[in-house]
């Protein structure tokens, strides 16, 4: 088995990570890749004088979550490899499982652990794939009184605790902490690499469906994701994850149906940049977060604006969601 992390200026909780790998080597690891984004907080550094075992790949600039994890993933050797973000801990047990798992499900090709909140609460790890519908009920907040199969928030919804508590096949899993089968990429390809960051795991499962491949959830193994701990500029995430979005819905859905998506994005992020701009003048701590989630949202809706403005939703339909 291959691990393969990718790692952006995050030592404190590379650091973390790594050490959970270490003590999981005798489930089945043969490998470790680390790819550092170009850091400049000495997180290569560290991972040279505390991890000698480990394979280190240092990008010269930063080349967003895919890139760096394909170039892992193209260097490793594993029957299966794991995908763990940086600020992802390993439990005891957690690769065994998966692995058996999948072993027992000859087309699960894909799976997924319990992903955990540092204070032990169950955090959002699978979904449906999107629709607009869906993206509706995020934007509006309704998400928040009205579960929806997706993975918002830093929390279960009560009404889904169910969802989480035994194995079940999913659309797609969380990369935070994703094992994947070799074939998988021999038959679909690595990461989708047309986002910086945020939507890659969607479009990943969506091949791998489309290729008559599985993907599964299974609470049997578990890993402590510190959500957003890796983040260092929330306008930036804010962005990358709004044009994700929208460009899955571009590839995915006709044009007729693009309209009320990209209107939906446009008024959520007027509701939450205001809302953001509530907390900053309300608390001098969470100031800096504010101005940076307001730009943020800013771009969200110039985004959302350019799609809407595009000839993609006047009527030329370039394609649907299948499977």
């Amino acid at each position: 088995m291959s691990v393969v992390v990718a790692s952006y200026n995050s030592r404190a909780l590379l650091r973390q990570c790594l050490a959970s790998v270490d003590n999981a080597k005798d489930e089945g690891i043969a490998e470790l890749i680390v790819v550092d984004n170009a850091s400049s907080d000495g997180s290569p550094e560290m991972v040279e004088v505390e991890f000698p075992w480990s394979r280190l790949v240092v990008n010269r600039k930063n080349e967003g979550f895919a890139r760096a994890t394909n170039r892992g993933i193209g260097s490793s050797h594993g029957d299966y490899v794991l995908l763990l973000n940086s600020d992802a801990a390993l439990l005891s047990g957690t690769l065994r499982a998966l692995v058996d798992r999948m072993r027992r499900e000859p087309l699960l090709g894909i799976c997924g652990p319990a992903l955990l909140n540092p204070d032990g609460s169950r955090q959002p790890s699978w979904g449906i794939f999107p629709t607009p519908i869906v993206e509706y009920m995020f934007q509006s907040f309704l998400f928040k009184i009205v579960p929806v199969p997706f993975p918002y928030g830093r929390k279960v919804h009560p009404l889904m605790a169910r969802a989480y508590a035994s194995f079940r096949l999913v659309d797609w899993v969380s990369a935070a902490a994703m094992l994947v089968n070799r074939e998988v990429f021999s038959k679909v390809g690595l990461l989708p690499e047309e986002t910086f960051m945020y939507g890659e795991d969607m479009e990943f499962c969506f091949r791998a469906r489309s290729a008559g491949l599985r993907t599964g959830y299974d609470p049997a193994g578990c890993v402590i994701h510190a959500i957003g701990g890796s983040r260092s500029d929330h306008s930036l995430w804010i962005a990358n994850y709004t044009q994700a979005m929208l460009t899955y819905f571009d590839e995915h859905y006709p044009a007729e149906s693009l309209r009320l998506v990209y209107r939906a994005v446009v008024v959520g992020s007027h509701l939450r940049r205001a809302l953001w701009k509530v907390v900053g003048a309300a608390s001098s701590t969470r100031r800096r977060e504010s101005v940076s989630r307001a730009k943020g949202y800013e771009r969200a809706i110039a985004l959302a604006r350019a799609f809407l403005s595009s000839s993609r939703t006047g009527g030329v339909s370039h394609g649907s969601m299948k499977g």
